[in-house]
């Protein structure tokens, strides 16, 4: 083991023991691992942004681009320069302009990739698994195609109507409640299950990945003392 390995090696096995100290409680070597890790990530991002992103986006154009390529420019370092003034108490109606921009090219990105990415592929994989001709396709028999865009179809019909805040129309005169209709109701309970078992199933798949970390970290722990014992 030459010096740089040994060096590393000791920095690695340290980090790892000051983490896995939170196993007996909070503590001051697990904060301190954890300021650095944030600290590091904070200086990786930095660095990442002004290389991948201010560099040739911001920079480049700007020093050495054409005209137009200025004028295109202007537009994000303006609105960045409003944002740094804003920090001013006498200028921080100009952070206004920015967030305004920020919020509204954000809503649009999230709303578009919701509705085109998620949405309507959701729905054509529900709708699809109808077709007869996606039957011939499967190597399983029709039936057990059948059974399985059923459960498909009840599960997405009954978790949209386990988040269905609405309520029946009452007359005046009517007393009672403004319950949810009983066919609702029904599919809400239904949709109840199926998002218990996502659930549980995200958090079989988070224990596990977070589990085999573990693992991993204790096994490098055994390997570099095993190693270091050994002189190799």
């Amino acid at each position: 083991m030459n010096m740089p390995e040994l060096v590393w090696g000791v920095v690695g096995f340290l980090l790892t023991v000051m983490i896995l100290s939170y196993f007996i409680g909070d503590n001051f070597f697990f904060r301190l691992a954890a300021y650095l890790f944030v600290g590091v990530t904070a200086g990786f991002l930095t660095v990442l942004i002004a290389r991948q992103i201010l560099w040739p986006y911001l920079l480049q154009p700007l020093l050495g681009g054409t005209t137009y390529q200025r004028l295109w420019v202007l537009i994000p370092l303006l609105l960045s320069l409003m944002l740094i003034l804003s920090q001013i108490s006498q200028l921080r109606a100009l952070g206004r302009i920015p967030l305004a921009f920020l919020a509204g090219l954000t809503a649009a990105l999230v709303i578009g990739g919701s509705v085109f990415g998620t949405m309507i592929p959701q729905m054509r994989a529900v709708v699809i698994d109808f077709r007869p001709a996606a039957w011939r396709i499967e190597s399983r028999s029709p039936w057990m195609h059948t059974v399985d865009a059923v459960v498909m179809l009840i599960g997405v019909i009954g978790t949209l109507s386990y988040f269905h805040f609405g309520s029946r129309f009452k007359r005046k005169t009517d007393s009672s409640d403004h319950s949810r209709p009983r066919l609702l109701q029904a599919l809400a309970h239904i949709g109840e299950v199926f998002i218990g078992l996502a659930l549980g199933a995200v958090f079989a798949g988070i224990f596990s990945s977070a589990l085999l970390a573990m693992i991993d970290r204790i096994a490098f722990l055994g390997g570099w003392i095993a190693r270091w014992v050994g002189g190799g």
